[in-house]
């Protein structure tokens, strides 16, 4: 009795065991077919045809795909391309281009010309890639991804009200300049200098600094003529970027530097003296005090 209980208990385990081995293949049976039947497109990568993108520039955006499907093909492939606010845009006017169809792990690029609006601040801009397919039972099927392309803000400095207070000066002498720096891009520009260098005048450097989007500064810097003549000197302004690229701005203004004028001293002439003129001064002056005084004799000797 005993052997045939355990014989009983054997073969129900077994057939438990067959049972749960076989659900178990159905199981994976039926995932491995659904992964297997359902189409998977997916985005592989993007690249954009320029090195860098500035607000306001259009650029090519390449975005590689992939039908994942071992042995589905993909028809009637819509994609679009959308950035919030619409920061950037398919210059084409349309977000939305087509693909036929796609063999089964075939891969394939879509290229679009997009613009990005000139008002951006510079920071990385995100673009939605929405795409919908279909497979060969007219299954429906939709899926997206997101792109990050970065923009830059190329910063604008203008240069003006450049003046010289004397444009003629002495060798040795001095003259003061001056101008006025603007930022009027819609950046911070960093690291601003300027330095003037010039044949008949000392070379000047001075460090201005950050000058924040919308704000301007003065300049004054105090020349020096230390080389006699006329000509142009350059004033050079260079600044940064927030990633630190160089930018320059080149001006140029004329100025003098004359020799000093000698200092002649002026020499009193002693006058010459005509004697002939003063003895016939002196003759007359004689005569003149001999008649005066005979005519006081005479009128003297009538009255007595």
């Amino acid at each position: 009795m005993k052997t045939v209980l355990t014989k009983v208990l054997s073969a129900a385990a077994c057939a438990v065991m067959a049972f749960a081995g076989f659900s178990g293949a159905t199981s994976l049976k039926q995932k491995v077919n659904a992964a297997y039947y359902t189409p998977r497109l997916i985005v592989t990568g993007s690249e954009v045809s320029k090195d860098r993108v500035n607000a306001g520039d259009e650029f090519d955006l390449t975005v590689h795909f992939i039908n994942e499907s071992e042995d589905t093909h993909l028809y009637n492939i819509k994609i679009a391309f959308s950035s919030d606010d619409n920061a950037l845009y398919p210059v084409a006017g349309t977000n939305v281009c087509y693909v036929d169809s796609v063999e089964d792990e075939e891969e394939f690029d879509v290229t679009v010309r997009m613009a990005t609006r000139s008002d951006l601040e510079p920071k990385p801009y995100t673009i939605k890639v929405s795409y919908e397919y279909e497979d060969r039972e007219k299954m429906y099927f939709q899926d997206s991804s997101e792109i990050v392309v970065p923009v830059y803000q190329t910063p604008v400095l203008s240069v003006s009200d450049l003046k010289l207070t004397k444009n003629e000066i002495e060798l040795n002498n001095k003259t003061s300049f001056s101008m006025k720096l603007n930022n009027t891009g819609k950046t911070s520009v960093y690291n601003v200098s300027v330095n003037i260098d010039g044949d008949m005048i000392n070379n000047v450097d001075t460090v201005v600094g950050n000058i924040d989007k919308g704000n301007n500064t003065t300049v004054d810097l105090s020349l020096k003529g230390n080389k006699a003549g006329s000509g142009d000197f350059k004033v050079t302004v260079a600044y940064e970027d927030a990633d630190g690229n160089p930018y320059k701005i080149e001006k140029t203004m004329t100025l003098s530097v004359t020799e000093p004028v000698a200092v002649e001293l002026a020499t009193e002439e002693t006058p010459s003296f005509n004697f002939t003129y003063i003895i016939a001064i002196v003759a007359a002056v004689v005569v003149i005090i001999i008649v005066v005084t005979i005519i006081r004799k005479k009128r003297e000797k009538k009255y007595a």
